[in-house]
Parts: C-alpha cells; structure tokens; sequence
C-alpha cells in the first residue's frame, strides 16, 4: 500500500506543469470540454470546425486568427480563441518572473494581498 502524496510533493508537480503543459496534451475532445469550461461564448457551430480540422492541444496554441478562417470560421470567434491563446502565454510569463519570496511579496502587495492571513485575499470568479 504506497502512502499519500505529501502536500508539498503534490505542489510541486503542479507548479511544474504550466497551463500551455497542460492544455498540450489535450485530444481534440479535451481541447473543446476545456474551451466549453471557459466564458469564450463559442458555439457548437465553432467546435464542429475544430474537430473536422482534428484540432488537438498541442496545434492549438499554435493556431492563428488567418489559419481558424481558412478552417471556416468567422472572424469574431478566430480573434476570441487567438486572444484566450495569448492569455494562457501571458498569465505563464506573469508566474514565472517571480523568481524570489521579495518578487512573490511585490505581487502581493501590488495586488493588495498584505499579511499572513489567507483570508484577506479577495474572491474572484474563475474564468475571469
């Protein structure tokens, strides 16, 4: 019978693993349950094209608005998934720059985050 994971080692392995890690592995199914999950107002309609293009994690991150269009896809919705694909790049970039506890400390503070207590981190809706 193997123990549980620490909290510690269960930290780590996810602290590792950047949301593009995660979203690269996805099939397409995945990829789209994923992108369903997220405020994006995508339609069925938008889906369809990725399963038909056999879109899965790893070249989505890689798509652009001109290559969703030669899919068939309008341009509203090609600028929506191009931008929600620079955001998973952006929030990376915005982690990984905290390379000491006094960077880690900065952010906080920046985002009014003061003290030890956990409590006083503000709620936000997920997604957002």
């Amino acid at each position: 019978m193997s123990s549980p994971a620490s909290p510690a080692s269960i930290t780590e392995e996810i602290s590792t693993r950047t949301i593009p890690d995660v979203v690269k592995d996805f099939n397409t199914e995945e990829l789209i349950e994923y992108l369903g999950r997220k405020d994006l107002k995508l339609k069925e309609s938008h889906f369809k094209i990725l399963r038909k293009e056999e879109i899965t994690g790893r070249s989505f991150l890689k798509l652009t608005e001109e290559k969703l269009e030669r899919y068939g896809m309008k341009g509203g919705p090609a600028t929506v998934l191009v931008e929600f694909i620079e955001s998973l790049g952006q929030k990376l970039r915005n982690y990984s720059s905290l390379k000491t506890l006094d960077d880690l400390k900065e952010m906080l503070h920046r985002n009014k985050v003061n003290g030890e207590d956990i409590t006083n981190i503000k709620q936000f809706t997920p997604g957002e």
